[in-house]
This record gives structure tokens, C-alpha cells and sequence, in this order.
């Protein structure tokens, strides 16, 4: 293949030789003077050349054969596009060229004549001048990356060659601060195309920059705090770029920009008398991106349907959709999320919740440890590891509180119980420092668990072990000592709270070895999770489960959502909908409310299904409108609510100062575009993403034929359309059974929250269970499907596989079974498929 075409190591010796280009290098119409050879790679060499106005160049020499399938002038068209830009060095000419190669003869290249960037790689940046690697850096970074990843966006473009060593930082402008930013190398420029991704596209190259950048800093012994506490928020940022549900996804290279500015200006400054504000509504959709504690409690909707069973006394595991609000609820029981009030009040008065993220705290420290034999080897130092953890979330709490003006008074922190938990610390972890004269005891105790922190993390990067680990009953005697020395803590139970507990995060072998630390029982603390839906693994290495009945009660907050379907439960989402959305108004002082902005749901029809079968001619797309419609769409995805409110502002022209209600049709319009646009992602999902996308639309197609074509249900004296987006499969009718890849697929349907998994079912069949799965409603506005329940597709196991592997053959066959009436003789009669006794669909 052309594409696996390589120089070899003598082509590029002979390459870089100052005789290989001789006197001058003719390049289409231009004669240039070879200068220096740069460097020699796989695919050419780079030469530094003048031009006849003495203009220092760089000459690119390529291999002819990888343009076998391909003109260069493509690439040179496609470089031209770029040219506006500043960030990107400019393409001056091309051709083909011939190069004397010494005893192996003259060989033909292509020859890109580019503009000469003076000065350093990133790569070489960041291992030469370490110095000059900074916080104030990596802010300037990102927003200069971020311009140019937008002029690619802009050009439909992808660099696909944007590796550290292509990115240079030259010295700034007269006049100017900072270094520049200039990318070379658009030889691999390609126009973009969503399907076609290679293992690191653009924007995870970008990403490894920052993390490259970021960890460059954290090395660095002497930081302030403020820099700490940017680094900290970039370390969610990170996070963000990284993960793979396009619903919470940072990857907007605009909203990049703005996030990592905004977490270096807040990063400046722990000044709490001025009040956070939003600048839009709809910033923050991710709890991950929010660093001040005191906005997430402004904003947080404590309307929240599930909350009361997160906040109880006991352990429980949060699961749910990506972007439901399991970060935001967990950090909001957090009691360093309300420090800061005047008046101390603790959410519901039940626990003391300590948080720890995995994203920011676990993933880059123990994700690499993907194998169960690194994981034995450094058993105990994930455990000492994860230890430290909440302690320092503890500790970190305690020393806010000691700042405060009835830290003695109301929370019971005095010299006394200060000394006490600095003692413990010094002595569990067996150093023989003391405090510091001037420095609070509470601190030093803090310092001592980073430090512990990083001596770990950094013996077990370097493949070394710890010469002492703390132990797996570490935590619960930390706990003990609190509660004995702390009436605070006798009166509320220590809970840590530990978000996205998810093997996307922490491994499978990791959490294994963490679950001796999180199942150990003791009166003293417990502890809360939250995960993806089944990325919790619930067994240690001996293969000891959980009892998630009696051990961990499961929350699922999708199946959460849906049960409010009950006439005497939908209110709750509707209040939960509104709440949110003007908590968020009123966060950025906007004029408008949700009720004088989007209204309530109502249809002429009577109801939204009725709206979508009517067929008269004229009629305006406007059915998904209102506040009842926009709460019916969530299937516990909170994300996906502050979506749909966000494109329907942007339609509607939205402004701080907007009031009036903004038409139905747009509301409509902004709803379809959503659901459109949710429902193709899917199909870039990796790995099963094709197949997931193919079951989702025959599955939507069916409901939506069964809604508008489909036989009705009788209602009292009238008939009503038959709304059908749940599957129920019998599970105990046939011996049929799953293969480990169909199973793998049906997991990742629930995992991806693509369907919801409801609680299971009483089969019609004696002795059996009915599994219960809805799809996500957010799915549905893109086939013209209504958003309630009044039936169900009844399914044995034999059938569900049949939907697995051939989705279209099978939703087919269940749409003839669902067919209206038909006229046989003057007679009303059924399809012959619902004359047969005893079929599934009855």
C-alpha cells in the first residue's frame, strides 16, 4: 500500500547530506538556496532554503509514491484555505522535483515550499525550558489552539498530523506578550468527515498537549495556591475533552477557550464576598466544569425527584445516563459545597458528605493500571493511594471550616481536635515531621497527604513499590477518631461520596482491589457511588459480591425519571424542568422565567399523540412544545434538558432582557433538532455504534408507525393512538438464550443509556420476571413519536434476539401484528397474525 511506503535509514542520511540538493532547488517557478538540513522522518526530509528576495524558507520533501492515488496539488489546495489564519504557516509552492541520493541514484520527490517558522517544538518546549512552563502558559496555549482548531472547523478541515512535534511556540511580536503559536506541516491536512477517525484524532492530540502541559506545571515543587487551584480545574476540564458521551462532552473549541479562562480567572481569586454569576444560562452543563462550590448550590434544583433517597444515611450506588446530575447532587451533599453561607446549614441534615472525583483524581493516576496482574503487583499502593483520597477531602473541609468565625462555636474544630487529626495523620503515615510554627495544625496535616500523594503516584509511574502503605482499615479508623473527637460528626454520618466510580475511569481490576476499602463495614462512615449504568464492578478479587439489596441499594436515576409517568408523579418532573431552568436564569440575570418564555403544553387534538397523527393539510410542525413536553423529554438526562433549553433560546433569539414567549414552531423546531442530532451520534459510538444506531431506528420507525397507522386502544367511549416505546421480554418463556457478543451489545444499549432499564416486571408466565426496557425519550422527536407510555411491545427471549441481530426483520414483524383493522367482506376482522391463539403481542 502506498500509505506504508517509508523512507529507510540510509535514504534519510543521504537525505539530510549537504551534497543531495547540490547548489540551488528548483521548485516550480522558483529557484531556492539550500541553507541546512532540518530533519528527516518516515515520509521526507525538511530543508531550510532561501528564496531569490534572501527570505529564509522551509523545503519539505516528500515521498512521490505516496501521491501514487493522489495529486499534491490537492494538498496544496487545501492548504491555501488556511492562509487567513496566523496560526498556520503558509504554503508558498509545489512540485515534483528530482533528488541525486549519492550511490543510490536519483530518486523523485515532492517538494512543498512553506513559510520558515523560527523557533521550538512544544515537545522540545516543554523539556528545555521548563522555567518558562507556567499556568499563565497553558491558558495562553489553549486559547491559541483553540483559534486554530476553529479554523479548521471552519474550513472543514482536520490536520491529522497534530502531534507535539508539528505545533511550534516562537517569541512573541514586538509590542506583545507570550509565545505565538504556529502549526507547520499541513502536508496530512484532509477535509473532515465525522466517520472517519483515527486513534487520536485532532482534538485528543490537542488534549494530550494540555495533559503534557498540565502535568509539566503540577511537577514543579514550588506552586502557589492559586495555581493549585487552577490546575485542579483544568485537571475537570481534561476530563471533560475526554469523554465520550457528545451529550457532556467538551470539545467545542469556542466554550474550550472560555472554560479554561474562566477557571483562571476564578483561580486568581478565593474572594467571596462578590456573588458567582453565569454570563449565559447554559454554561456549566457539566458539574465537572463548575469550580466554585457557591454556584453549584445557586443553581442546584433541590426539586430533584431522586434526591431525598441519594441523601439518606445509608450506602447506595448512583447510576444513571451521562449528564443525568450524579456529579451535581453528589457535590451539592458535599459539606465543602456549603462552607460559605453565613448561616451553616447541611443538606438535609442526615450526613456529612465528603466528595472525590474519579475523574479528576483517579483516572489519570490509576487508569493506566488496566491489567489484573499491574493491579496485584501495586495492590497496596492503590489502596494507600485511594486512602488518601477522601482523607484529604476530609482535611480540606476541616481547614475551610477553621477559617471561619464559629469554627468552635457550631462546628466544634478547636486547637484540640486540630491537634488530635494532625497527630493521626503524622503517625499513620509514619513521618516524623511536625508542625510548623505559624502553619495550623489542620494544614499540616493537609500537606502531609499531598505529599504522601505524590510520593506514591510517582513510585508507581516509575514501576517501584512503597517501602509502607497504609492499610485497608485506614479510613475507618480516621473515621473513629472523627467521630469520637467531633460531636459534629456523632449527630451526622461521615459519608464519601465518590463520583463516577465508572471502569471508563477507575479499571475493572482497580476497583476490585477498592471495594475491600469501600464494603468494609463500619458504624463510623459509608459510603456513596456513582457510575454509568453497570460500570460499577461489584465484586473484590476473591469474587465476593456485593448484596446490592441489603449492602448498596442501587438509585438508577433514568428509571428514577420514568416512574414519575404515574398520573400522581408527573407534576415532580414538570417542577424539577422549571427549577432547573430558572435557577440558571436567574444565575445570569435574565429578565424572562420559563413559564413566560416557553409556556405550557397544549394540543386542540387534546394531546401530543393526537397532535402527531393529525394529517390536515397546512398544518404547522409545532406539536413538541411548552414546559409539560420539555419534562417529558428527559429520561433522567438532565444534560439533555439543558440542551434543549439552550437550542431553543438560540432559535428564539434569546436575550437577558427577552420576556415574550417564543413561538411554538421554533420550540418545535429546536426540539427535533436536538433529538436529530443525539439520535446520529450514536452511530460514531465506539465500538457497536453502527448497530446500536440501526436498532435505534427501527425501533423509532416502528413507534412511530404504530403511533400514526397502528390498531388504537379504546378509551371509554372514544379511541386513543397507541404510544409504545417499551419493550417487556419474558424471560422465562423460552430456552433461548444470548451469545456473549449479543450480550455485550444489549449491555452497551444500557450502559449508553440509549435504552432505559426499568425495575423488572411480574411475567405472564408463572415463576419468570419481564425485563423492561424503554428508549430514551429524547430518541423519539426524531421519528415523530409521542412521549408517554400506553403499551408495550411483549417480547419472549427468542423474539428479543431477533430484534438484537436483525432489528428492521423484526420491528417488520411486529408491525404487522400491530396493524389496524382491516375490512374483510363487509366485516371488521384482525390481520391474520392476531387470529393466532396465544401470540406475544395478544
Amino acid at each position: 500500500m502506498a500509505n506504508r511506503i517509508q523512507l529507510d535509514e540510509r535514504t534519510k542520511q543521504l537525505l539530510l547530506s549537504p551534497d543531495s540538493l547540490g547548489t540551488e532547488l528548483r521548485v516550480g517557478r522558483g529557484i531556492y538556496v539550500p541553507m541546512e538540513p532540518v530533519r528527516a522522518g518516515f515520509k521526507g526530509a525538511v530543508w531550510k532554503v532561501k528564496d531569490r528576495f534572501s527570505r529564509t524558507r522551509a523545503a519539505k520533501l516528500a515521498i512521490f509514491e505516496d501521491y501514487a492515488d493522489r495529486s499534491f496539488l490537492d494538498e496544496f489546495s487545501l492548504a491555501a484555505r488556511l492562509e487567513p489564519y496566523p496560526q498556520f504557516a503558509r504554503f508558498d509552492d509545489a512540485d515534483v522535483v528530482e533528488v541525486c541520493l549519492g550511490d543510490l541514484g536519483t530518486r523523485t520527490f515532492v517538494c512543498f515550499i512553506e513559510e520558515w517558522v523560527e523557533g521550538t517544538t512544544l515537545a522540545d518546549f516543554l523539556a528545555d525550558k521548563e522555567r518558562q512552563v507556567k499556568c499563565s502558559f497553558l491558558v495562553q496555549y489553549a486559547s491559541e489552539m483553540c483559534s486554530a482548531l476553529s479554523a479548521l472547523r471552519a474550513q472543514g478541515l482536520r490536520h491529522d498530523d497534530l502531534h507535539s512535534g508539528n505545533v511550534m511556540l516562537c517569541d512573541p511580536l514586538p509590542g506583545a506578550q507570550g509565545q505565538r503559536v504556529r502549526i507547520v506541516d499541513t502536508g496530512s491536512l484532509k477535509l473532515y468527515a465525522p466517520g472517519t477517525k483515527k486513534t487520536k484524532d485532532d482534538h485528543r492530540l490537542f488534549v494530550d498537549h494540555l495533559v503534557a502541559i498540565h502535568n509539566k506545571i503540577l511537577s514543579q515543587k514550588l506552586l502557589r495556591s492559586r495555581d493549585r487551584r487552577f490546575l485542579a480545574s483544568v485537571a475537570r476540564l481534561l476530563a471533560s475533552m475526554l469523554d465520550d458521551d457528545p451529550g457532556v462532552a467538551l470539545r467545542d473549541p469556542t466554550q474550550i477557550r472560555e472554560k479554561f479562562e474562566q477557571s483562571w480567572t476564578g483561580a486568581q481569586s478565593q474572594d467571596f464576598s462578590s456573588q458567582p454569576i453565569l454570563l449565559s444560562p447554559f454554561e456549566y452543563i457539566s458539574a465537572e466544569h463548575m469550580a466554585d462550590d457557591r454556584l453549584l448550590v445557586k443553581i442546584f434544583a433541590q426539586s430533584c425527584p431522586w434526591l431525598e433517597k441519594v441523601a439518606g444515611p445509608d450506602p447506595c450506588l448512583l447510576t444513571g445516563p451521562r449528564g443525568c446530575g450524579k456529579s451535581t447532587i453528589l457535590r451539592w451533599l458535599s459539606l465543602k459545597a456549603h462552607i460559605h453561607k453565613e448561616t451553616p446549614e447541611i443538606p438535609f441534615g442526615r450526613i456529612a458528605g465528603f466528595y472525590v472525583s474519579c475523574s479528576a483524581d483517579l483516572q489519570n493516576r490509576l487508569g493506566w493500571i488496566t491489567t489484573q496482574a499491574l493491579a496485584e503487583r501495586f495492590q497496596k499502593e492503590i489502596i494507600h493511594y485511594f486512602n488518601l483520597l477522601p482523607a484529604q477531602a476530609v482535611l480540606h473541609t476541616l481547614y475551610l471550616i477553621s477559617k471561619r468565625a464559629d469554627s468552635q462555636v457550631y462546628w466544634g474544630l478547636g486547637p484540640d481536635q486540630e491537634r488530635s487529626v494532625y497527630e493521626f495523620m503524622r503517625d499513620s503515615l509514619q513521618t516524623s515531621e511536625s508542625a510548623l510554627q505559624g502553619t495550623t495544625y489542620t494544614r499540616r496535616a493537609l500537606d502531609l497527604v499531598d505529599s504522601a500523594m505524590v510520593r506514591c503516584h510517582t513510585q508507581m509511574v516509575k514501576g517501584l513499590n512503597l517501602a509502607w502503605t497504609s492499610s485497608e482499615s485506614f479510613l475507618g479508623d480516621f473515621t473513629t477518631l472523627l467521630v469520637r473527637h467531633f460531636p459534629l460528626f456523632q449527630s451526622l454520618r461521615i459519608s464519601f461520596l465518590v463520583d463516577d466510580f465508572s471502569t471508563h475511569r477507575v479499571p475493572e481490576p482497580v476497583q476490585r482491589i477498592l471495594n475491600r476499602v469501600i464494603w468494609e463495614r463500619r458504624g463510623s462512615h459509608t459510603f456513596k457511588l456513582s457510575s454509568e449504568k453497570h460500570g460499577a464492578v461489584l465484586a473484590d478479587p476473591n469474587n465476593a459480591t456485593i448484596d446490592v439489596a441489603r449492602e448498596m441499594v442501587e438509585i438508577d436515576c433514568g428509571r428514577e425519571y420514568l416512574a414519575l409517568d404515574d398520573y400522581s408523579q408527573v407534576s415532580k418532573a414538570k417542577v424539577f424542568a422549571v427549577e432547573l431552568l430558572s435557577n440558571r436564569l436567574k444565575a445570569a440575570s435574565y429578565s424572562g422565567t420559563p413559564d413566560g418564555l416557553l409556556g405550557d403544553s397544549s394540543w386542540s387534538e387534546g394531546s401530543l399523540a393526537r397532535a402527531l397523527c393529525n394529517k390536515d393539510p397546512g398544518r404547522k410542525d409545532d406539536q413538541y412544545h411548552g414546559l409539560d413536553c420539555i419534562a417529558a423529554l428527559c429520561s433522567g438526562d438532565v444534560s439533555t434538558l439543558l440542551l434543549v433549553y439552550r437550542r431553543i433560546f438560540e432559535l428564539g433569539r434569546v436575550d437577558p432582557e427577552s420576556t415574550d414567549l417564543i413561538a411554538r414552531r421554533i420550540q418545535h423546531e429546536a426540539i427535533e433538532s436536538v433529538s436529530r442530532e443525539l439520535f446520529e451520534a450514536i452511530k460514531h459510538v465506539f465500538p457497536s455504534g453502527p448497530q446500536m444506531y440501526q436498532i435505534v431506528e427501527a425501533f423509532g420507525r416502528l413507534i412511530r408507525r404504530i403511533l400514526v397507522d397502528g390498531r388504537p386502544q379504546k378509551k371509554g367511549d372514544s379511541f386513543v393512538p397507541t404510544q409504545c416505546p417499551r419493550i417487556e421480554v419474558d424471560q422465562g418463556t423460552t430456552a433461548e438464550s444470548l451469545t456473549g457478543e449479543q450480550e455485550t451489545l444489549a449491555k452497551e444499549l444500557v450502559r449508553r443509556a440509549i435504552f432505559i432499564e426499568m425495575e423488572l416486571g411480574r411475567s405472564r408466565h408463572d415463576f419468570a420476571t419481564t425485563a423492561r426496557w424503554q428508549l430514551r425519550r429524547v430518541y423519539l422527536p426524531a421519528f415523530g413519536a409521542a412521549l408517554a407510555k400506553n403499551d408495550a411491545l411483549k417480547w419472549d427471549a427468542s423474539q428479543f434476539k431477533y430484534f438484537l441481530t436483525a432489528p428492521a426483520a423484526a420491528c417488520d414483524a411486529a408491525w404487522q401484528r400491530r396493524q389496524k383493522r382491516v375490512e374483510q367482506g363487509g366485516k371488521e376482522t384482525l390481520p391474520l397474525d392476531f387470529q393466532r391463539k396465544g401470540h406475544a403481542d395478544g
